[in-house]
């Protein structure tokens, strides 16, 4: 039904046009209508060239930023993070190469080179372990 209205209306608005321009051109006057659609012309012209270069300008600006400024930044960001986890690690974990704990000789190292002793038959256990099992067995005997 809208489609209706619009298009007889559409239809009346050319047949007015059509009349006033030849009424211009019998009479040699300009009509108001005319007036106003010459300077709305003037101004949507104005309005779309505005918008061409504003559709432009932001167009290089959002390909530069996508493609050269968003890595250079993730780079930077990223490099600062790498250097910020390592510095943080340093500090709480340190440089366990050259820590103390591995170079006294009751440290790790030693408890290392003891365990592989022991695993090849070498070494002996010194601490007693008793089982508390097997003592409840003999006990029962």
């Amino acid at each position: 039904m809208i489609t209706i209205y619009i298009f007889t209306a559409s239809g009346v608005a050319i047949l007015l046009l059509v009349t006033t321009k030849r009424l211009q051109q019998k009479l040699k006057k300009p009509f108001f209508v005319f007036n106003i659609i010459s300077k709305a012309d003037a101004q949507i012209r104005a309005l779309y060239q505005k918008l061409v270069h504003l559709y432009s300008d932001s167009k290089e600006k959002t390909s530069f930023l996508i493609e050269k400024q968003i890595p250079i930044h993730s780079k930077n960001v990223l490099n600062k993070s790498i250097s910020f986890i390592k510095e943080k690690r340093d500090q709480y974990i340190g440089n366990i190469r050259n820590s103390r704990l591995l170079k006294r000789p009751d440290g790790i190292s030693e408890f290392f080179k003891n365990m592989s002793e022991i695993e090849k038959g070498n070494g002996q256990i010194h601490d007693s372990y008793e089982d508390s099992s097997q003592e409840d067995k003999k006990e029962l005997k």
